[in-house]
């Protein structure tokens, strides 16, 4: 024990620059570079006071976990995750990828957001890809927020790729499951996007579905549905304000969609006072002006 400890002791006076830390489960850490990492071993240099380095193993079972640094330009791109191009964190997933599983990784990070940014810039072709992204993460991820996010990823995927009957599946399971408000929030929010697709694809086969007996009723039941989860954190978390104010834009617009009008105008109204400072009160307002320049 007083080898290891001996060791980390010298590796605090590694140089700054050194990023990587090593943490013990004694509770001690080190400035290091790490070199290799397998499930058994960990490999790294350290530097000693006369400015040379040595070459040090140590068994992974006395490891805590491992904090990597930054490589150059790295830190840009984890810092503004939701704005970077799927190419780019394509790249950086496929770099970290062999530490998934490792405990604090930020591997699962960057692949939700290349899931997410491959279904945001080509969902008819890129939602294959992202369940697989997601998968992975759901099936290796260490930590349980990280499987929670690719579980809504992977939601977001099957309704780009419009298997709208497994994601509404798999979504009422998560429902089932969680407490979470905020996993709540979007679990709902998914739901409703997947029923919103089925009532355009029912009213395009149906055209005359207010004539028709047996379609108006399901129709029906899955207009207001669709409303109720968009407005969802609106009526029960409305401190959650970008939460509430997205359901509130949705459900405006399928108001638009069913040809509600006024209900639409008064939820476009309702955002803009209520939640004026989030995402959605400025394309709220747009729509508010252009059904007003329509009447």
């Amino acid at each position: 024990m007083k080898k290891w400890l001996f060791i980390f002791a010298s590796c605090l006076v590694a140089p700054a620059q050194s990023q990587d830390v090593i943490h013990l489960k004694t509770g001690e850490s080190s400035i290091c570079e790490i070199e290799a990492v397998t499930d058994n071993i960990v490999v790294f240099l350290m530097s000693g006071p006369g400015g040379g380095s040595a070459k040090r193993t140590i068994p992974m079972e006395r490891v805590d976990y491992l904090e990597f640094g930054f490589e150059t330009g790295e830190k840009a791109v984890f810092d503004d995750l939701e704005n970077i191009s799927a190419e780019i964190l394509e790249s950086w997933w496929e770099f970290h990828f062999t530490n998934l599983h490792r405990p604090r990784s930020r591997t699962a990070s960057y692949g939700i957001a290349f899931g997410n940014a491959l279904v945001k810039e080509a969902p008819a072709t890129g939602a294959a890809r992202a369940l697989s992204v997601f998968d992975r993460i759901i099936e290796r991820a260490w930590s349980d927020e990280d499987k929670s996010l690719a579980r809504q990823g992977r939601l977001r995927a099957l309704i780009a790729s419009g298997e709208l009957e497994t994601a509404v599946g798999e979504a009422q399971v998560l429902q089932s499951e969680t407490e979470d408000p905020d996993l709540l929030i979007e679990v709902k929010f998914l739901l409703a996007e997947a029923d919103f697709e089925q009532l355009k694809a029912l009213e395009l086969e149906h055209p005359k579905w207010i004539e028709d007996d047996e379609v108006r009723p399901g129709r029906n039941e899955l207009y207001h549905r669709i409303v109720d989860q968009y407005l969802w954190p609106h009526l029960f978390h409305a401190t959650r304000e970008e939460a509430a104010a997205r359901g509130l834009f949705r459900a405006a617009s399928v108001y638009e969609f069913a040809a509600e009008i006024e209900l639409a105008r008064a939820a476009y109204e309702d955002l803009g006072s209520l939640y004026p400072d989030t995402q959605s009160s400025t394309p709220a307002k747009e729509r508010l002006d252009l059904l007003s320049t329509t009447e």
